[in-house]
């Protein structure tokens, strides 16, 4: 039986309800439920969109225009990777990584995606460019790939690109830890190598009215601090947000990803206590911080403020209360390191 134009237009109205309430199953099938009636409704069409769109954050689209990244891995994967290598690309996304390592040479690549909708797409990108004979996307987290089901010889090369802005906050040391020990071979090669976390003290008087949100315009709106995570950094372009530096850029921590350190769990971290000097007067409201990425021993690239790697922006900590300080008054900081997160603590 047929639908009228009502019954489709109810059928819209309903699926636009459910996806506002981000219902995502239920607005796809009256979608798709109208475009059986309807091939080419319009609003269907662009409803079926947005709801795609959900399923892939706006950052994997920056990241793949972000050239130097893309230029990093590409120079590495092609030293590194031989006619002989099994390749494990880690949160492979879209796939680029697994398709470089395929075009250098490699034997064969499993690319890992947790998000099913991103590994389904990222599987067609891999038939599109016609590497399927060799490149294979399987829609699991890393750690529960199994030998002789998902693959049949274990890794020579590790393909880590699991940073965030923070540099840990994807989960890349256990994402390690685990393919390391279960899935490579001894000696495996892994890429990056590591990345080197440095640091500056800053002030940012635009951003820390809402970090965390006390007054705007005269009205008390702490209380819509409940949609912001606390005691955790942000993603922040220095280039673009107005900020005063407040000392020189320090080194925070190295981490070498050939050896690994380790698991520090999240309420047990380890600390480390920095003496930084205030090389002018303000108000020290955060800590901004980012890393080198380094691919072996030869090639490091930069997500800092004057780096190459720019879709990563820098990681701003703001602190709860601000302190006044004076140019060459010494500041003593802490450094809360766990796995995923970075925290930081005025003493």
């Amino acid at each position: 039986m047929s639908k009228s134009g009502a019954d489709i237009g109810f059928l819209l109205k309903k699926a636009t309800a459910f996806a506002r309430q981000h219902k995502k199953m239920e607005a796809e099938a009256l979608f798709l439920e109208v475009l059986e009636v309807d091939p080419d409704n319009f609003q269907a069409k662009k409803g079926l969109e947005a709801l795609v769109s959900l399923s892939i954050p706006q950052w994997h689209f920056d990241m793949l225009a972000d050239e130097n990244r893309n230029f990093a891995f590409q120079r590495a994967i092609e030293k590194f990777v031989s006619n002989d290598s099994n390749v494990l690309d880690l949160g492979t996304g879209s796939s680029l990584l697994a398709l470089m390592a395929a075009r250098a040479g490699a034997k064969s690549v499993l690319g890992c995606e947790v998000n099913p909708d991103i590994a389904q797409v990222a599987q067609k990108v891999v038939v599109m460019n016609g590497y399927h004979d060799r490149v294979n996307i399987v829609g699991k987290h890393s750690n529960q790939i199994e030998m002789g089901v998902d693959f049949e010889e274990k890794f020579d090369v590790i393909l880590a690109e699991v940073l965030d802005t923070g540099g840990l906050g994807e989960g890349v040391l256990p994402s390690l830890r685990h393919a390391t020990e279960h899935l490579a071979k001894p000696n495996a090669i892994i890429l990056p190598s590591g990345i080197s976390l440095n640091a500056v003290l800053v002030e940012a008087k635009r951003l820390q009215k809402v970090n965390p949100i006390h007054e705007i315009s005269g009205f008390d709106l702490s209380a819509f601090q409940d949609f912001s995570m606390s005691d955790t950094y942000k993603p922040i372009n220095l280039k673009d947000e107005p900020h005063e530096k407040l000392s020189d850029v320090f080194p925070l921590r190295t981490y070498d990803f050939r050896n690994l350190p380790a698991e520090i769990p999240f309420d047990n971290p380890e600390v480390e206590s920095y003496k930084v000097k205030c090389t002018a007067s303000g108000q020290l409201q955060a800590v901004a911080f980012w890393f080198d990425m380094h691919m072996g021993d030869e090639a490091s690239y930069s997500s800092g403020p004057d780096g190459e790697l720019v879709h990563w922006q820098q990681a701003v900590y703001f602190f709860e209360k601000p302190i006044d300080i004076k140019k060459g008054q010494q500041v003593d900081l802490q450094a809360l390191f766990s796995d995923e997160l970075i925290r930081f603590r005025l003493t």
